[in-house]
């Protein structure tokens, strides 16, 4: 027999994943559920308060799941610079293993609904925010002071978004080739 949870953890991978590639307002309820394979019963007990409170958990574990591949990629790595760049890599393996349609788990989701519900909001700032924090941390272990560390991981973090968006659009791994380039010079320029 199934846990309990295991229906709620399935419907917010595939809520995740179908966000991710058509958004929120281009996925349906009737979607996540096909997707999930849930029964439909389980989404209104697990999700009283529907598509919003869904969204909130993909959120949710794409935060986790970033924050984990930030902490892997720092582990493995030996300098700023070689964060950086594994960071971008390891990004764009993950696009390009999803045929183009895997970017970021959260922007699509950020752009599309963050103004309109304060609670998906809040949710995706708080990733973001911690995202950048973890990645100051890493660059400070590093040897980056702290006054650099901060503006530092909001321009890799941007740097990383922004390219995975036009890596995307235009179905090709060079936008992050570049953001690898900016990236190496950002965490290797002298302060």
């Amino acid at each position: 027999m199934a846990k309990p949870s295991d229906s709620k953890e399935k419907t917010l991978a595939a809520a995740a994943r179908l966000f991710c590639r058509r958004g929120y307002h281009g996925t349906a309820l009737h979607d996540i559920l096909a997707a999930s394979g849930a029964p439909r019963g389980s989404l209104y007990f697990h999700f009283p308060r529907g598509k919003e409170e869904i969204a909130e958990g993909a959120v949710a574990l794409g935060d986790r799941a970033v924050r984990a591949f930030i902490a892997q990629v720092a582990e493995a790595s030996r300098s700023a610079e070689t964060f950086a760049i594994n960071l971008a890599r390891g990004m764009a393996a993950r696009l390009e293993a999803s045929d183009f349609r895997e970017g970021c788990p959260l922007a699509t989701t950020a752009l599309e609904i963050a103004t309109d519900s304060e609670s998906v909001g809040k949710a995706t700032r708080d990733a973001f925010a911690a995202w950048e924090g973890e990645i100051a941390q890493v660059l400070r272990r590093f040897g980056i002071d702290k006054k650099r560390a901060a503006p530092a991981a909001t321009a890799i973090l941007s740097q990383l978004e922004g390219a995975l968006l036009l890596a995307r659009t235009y179905r090709s791994l060079e936008p992050m080739r570049r953001a690898e380039d900016a990236m190496r010079l950002l965490v290797t320029s002298p302060g």
